[in-house]
């Protein structure tokens, strides 16, 4: 039986919701193996004189789990 864990992170970029998801998978990418998926569960914005200057993207990355 194989075994799934969910990790939800925030990833943040300058310049758009697609690279602040991709920044997300990369980072989690580092110490997690296996990611078969990730959901957008949120994208919002940090905003200063009527512009965004960070975009962030909750995430939710799906792996699974090695066993012994």
């Amino acid at each position: 039986m194989e075994v799934y864990k969910y990790i939800e992170i925030i990833g943040v970029s300058e310049n758009s919701w697609e690279e602040a998801v991709k920044s997300a998978i990369a980072e989690a990418a580092k110490t997690v193996r296996n990611i078969i998926e990730v959901e957008v569960v949120k994208l919002t914005g940090e905003v200063e004189g009527g512009e965004i200057k960070k975009y962030k993207a909750l995430v939710k990355i799906l792996f699974r789990v090695e066993r012994d």
